[in-house]
């Protein structure tokens, strides 16, 4: 930014004028644009700069909140904004160590933001072994990611869109990939809680699940994206052979007061 310039931090309400400003980087902001469903925007307040050079959200729905703040211009939004005591953030790759000695800030790596870039790769996988599984299957998925993804966040309500797929071995769940945003309205959607039984690992599952929940997810939203640890090659590896493709990096951190 400009330093002769100060622009003024501004509070945003209105859903049109958030999804105007975010559609300008639909695939860095697909998360956000999620938000804009009535599913989510009771817990989300927005930031931005009156000049619209950078906007960013505060997402509230759970004990821990979560701020998202991407783009070049976060890091100028950021530091000028009130922000919770304790909270996780999605930030620029290096902004979070820049937020001074009044913060403590654990690093937990940098991500890839990725998109589904090539839809026609989903063709080769086979999906039939796929299930849907419903609000119903609450308690057994919570039991499922307390063994396979202990450190998972995972937001029962999420069930309740229909995006989660499964794979069963013996009658139980062995492999899962859900979604942790998808908005039909403003047709985005972001896969997460993927994860499969360490004994079942190897064996393609997590792209059968995958690639389900992708060819249903086709029909209702665009962008479809994602977000992983770069360093996890394996993964990324498995999202780029499903047809998914980097856009962005970021930097994932837990911000505490000093």
């Amino acid at each position: 930014m400009d330093p002769r310039i100060v622009a003024k931090v501004v509070s945003l309400h209105d859903r049109g004028s958030l999804e105007r400003r975010l559609r300008r980087a639909a695939e860095l902001h697909l998360y956000e644009l999620g938000d804009l469903d009535d599913f989510f925007f009771q817990h989300t307040t927005w930031y931005a700069f009156d000049d619209e050079s950078a906007i960013a959200l505060l997402y509230t729905a759970s004990d821990l909140p979560v701020l998202l703040a991407l783009g070049d211009g976060a890091r100028d939004l950021v530091p000028r904004l009130a922000l919770p005591r304790r909270f996780y953030a999605h930030l620029p790759v290096g902004l979070a160590s820049t937020l001074g000695p009044t913060w403590n800030v654990s690093l937990r790596g940098v991500h890839d933001r990725m998109v589904l870039a090539h839809p026609k790769e989903l063709d080769e996988v086979d999906t039939k072994e796929a299930v849907t599984l419903g609000a119903q299957h609450a308690p057994e998925l919570e039991a499922f990611y307390a063994i396979a993804y202990p450190d998972n966040w995972f937001d029962r309500r999420m069930l309740e869109t229909g995006g989660y797929r499964a794979v069963r071995r013996d009658g139980r769940i062995v492999s899962v990939a859900g979604v942790h945003v998808l908005s039909r309205r403003y047709r985005v959607a972001a896969l997460g809680n993927v994860a499969t039984i360490a004994a079942f690992r190897g064996r393609g599952l997590g792209r059968i699940v995958c690639a389900a929940l992708c060819k249903d997810l086709l029909a209702v939203a665009d962008p479809i994206g994602l977000n992983v640890l770069s360093s996890n090659t394996a993964a990324v590896s498995l999202y780029q052979q499903l047809g998914f493709a980097r856009v962005a990096q970021y930097e994932e951190a837990m911000i505490e007061s000093a």
